[in-house]
């Protein structure tokens, strides 16, 4: 077998992968049934993943560079730490809005449930986090952002935002209330939260 067909075969299995864990979770997961939905043995498929952990976390692996590569640019294009911070908001949001299936493959399984996630993938994963907390010191260094702890302040800014698009992908939200003004103005209290934060520990020093 050709290196190409068998990159080919490694993407079929993969895309199989995302629709059954998405369609049918974790536990209902196996390496079996994503053969049977390509028409492979399931032989073929140990060939490229060691097991179903394997591929799951590939998914994952895949979907957070994806996202931690578009953060970064935005990151690089914006001007000063409010702007990137406000940068970083939106194409979050515009992540999950456009490739809802890789999004959720992030959010989706719980470390309890498989093997635990490679610690050299995980320093990967925390990519994101750290694009956040360098923008937050940069707003400290400029004295525009007053936080003791940016790393946890990052933390902080993704669970928000997670929350926020929790809401929008679940169709939780109020149908009276329009769903880009709900995350423009999420996203803004967000911002203005470390405005305002700044502002009170100006004045009372």
């Amino acid at each position: 077998m050709s290196k190409t067909k068998e990159l080919s075969l490694k993407e079929q299995i993969v895309e199989a992968a995302r629709q059954v864990l998405l369609s049918e979770g974790y536990r209902n997961f196996s390496l079996r049934k994503i053969a049977r939905e390509i028409d492979v043995s399931a032989t073929s498929i140990y060939l490229h993943f060691e097991n179903k952990d394997d591929l799951v976390h590939t998914l994952m692996e895949q979907a957070i560079e994806r996202l931690n590569n578009k953060l970064q640019h935005v990151a690089a294009e914006a001007d000063g730490p409010i702007a990137k911070l406000e940068a970083l908001a939106y194409q979050y949001v515009q992540f999950a809005l456009e490739n809802q299936r890789e999004y959720q493959v992030i959010h989706l399984t719980s470390s309890d449930e498989m093997t635990r996630y490679p610690k050299e993938k995980f320093r990967k994963a925390r990519k994101g986090y750290e694009i956040v907390s360098s923008v937050l010191q940069e707003g400290v260094n400029a004295e525009l952002i007053a936080e003791d702890q940016p790393r946890i302040a990052a933390y902080t800014f993704w669970a928000q935002l997670h929350g926020v698009m929790s809401v929008v992908l679940s169709k939780r939200l109020d149908t009276r209330i329009d769903q880009q003004e709900f995350i423009d103005e999420a996203i803004e209290h967000i911002i203005d939260g470390y405005k305002v934060r700044t502002a009170l520990q100006t004045n009372n020093k």
